[in-house]
């Protein structure tokens, strides 16, 4: 099934595949349907394995490098926002698709706190190093904060880590998953990385993809729930708990100034680091069914404003109805 819906200037490509999932698009159809079209959210998932492609080093917006020969594009594949088929992702990514459309498939989700004087995402990494889950993580040095321009740092140790751990997803503006790249272009397996829900949308595209890239040496990934956008890309997404990780991290909805935060556990890997975490008295789970009705709210409440603004004015056909986004408003704001 192939829907192809034009957006004002914005043509949005979902199609679904029995066997594989590929456009035969290059870098040249990507530098003009994303980079140009301003829907470019600056994830590196492009750049990360390409080498037609790269990215701006004051920026982080990705740039053709030369005219790329192949058809079916790497960089134009993997980019999270050439094409998107979430269900079919999912399905590859976990071996089934959501129930909950705010914070996609997971396993459980925990209100917890840290148990010493270090936060809760660094007791994550801490944990997932001791229990060997990984040997090496993709962090984030940040650059810029207006506008918000962050590089990826590749560490090999807890220690090295702690001055690279974000504080907030601004910290992660930028093409982290070329850090990725980097770290198999070095030999390194066993790769974690902390992103944005956007990296891992564009990773997830390349994992579940037959092209042969080594992101499969990707062994963590721990997701920043999304709070703001700094980028004109980020007025398109629809994803703010990192649906395609292992493990998000939600301070939003916890209670206020108490230093907790909700763990959305998706995986087996996800559960075995909390539980490492745990049990290693790194951090303390203080509700383990907590109320996630003002997660909910604040998840719903941006991706309903995004999803209007993907609509923009355009019609929009439902069977043998013709309806103008506007009178759908009412419904879609509920």
């Amino acid at each position: 099934m192939q829907l192809s819906c034009e957006v004002s200037h914005i043509k949005i490509y979902y199609t679904l595949w029995k066997n594989q999932m590929k456009i035969e698009k290059s870098s040249q159809d990507l530098e003009n349907e994303v980079i140009y079209s301003g829907l470019c959210i600056h994830c590196g998932s492009c750049n990360a394995f390409c080498p037609h492609m790269d990215f701006n080093h004051d920026t982080g917006e990705a740039y053709v490098v030369d005219e790329c020969a192949e058809t079916v594009g790497l960089c134009y594949n993997a980019c999270p926002r050439s094409f998107l088929p979430i269900s079919e992702i999912e399905q590859k990514l976990f071996g089934k698709t959501r129930i909950d459309l705010g914070t996609g498939v997971y396993k459980d989700i925990i209100q917890v706190k840290s148990k010493n004087k270090d936060d809760i995402l660094y007791n994550l990494v801490s944990a997932a190093f001791e229990s060997g889950v990984v040997k090496h993580m993709v962090l984030s040095e940040p650059k810029s904060k207006k506008p918000p321009v962050a590089f990826p740092v590749v560490v090999d140790n807890a220690k090295d880590a702690k001055k690279y751990i974000p504080k907030s997803t601004m910290d992660n503006a930028g093409p982290l998953i070329t850090g990725i790249g980097q770290a198999y272009k070095d030999y390194k397996r066993d790769i974690g990385i902390i992103g944005n829900p956007c990296h891992f949308q564009g990773l997830g595209k390349i994992l579940v993809s037959d092209f042969n890239t080594g992101a499969e040496r990707t062994s963590l990934r721990i997701a920043y729930a999304c709070s703001s956008g700094g980028m004109t890309g980020c007025k398109y997404c629809t994803d703010f708990s990192g649906e395609f990780s292992d493990i998000s991290y939600s301070p939003w909805g916890a209670p206020k100034g108490s230093g907790e935060a909700f763990l959305i556990i998706r995986t087996d890997v996800g559960q075995k680091v909390v539980d490492s975490a745990v049990e290693k008295k790194l951090i303390e789970i203080t509700d383990p069914n907590p109320d996630l009705s003002e997660m909910k709210k604040f998840l719903n409440k941006k991706r309903k404003k995004n999803f209007l603004t993907l609509l923009g004015k355009s019609l929009i056909k439902a069977n043998y109805l013709n309806l103008n986004v506007d009178e759908l408003k009412d419904i879609l704001e509920e």
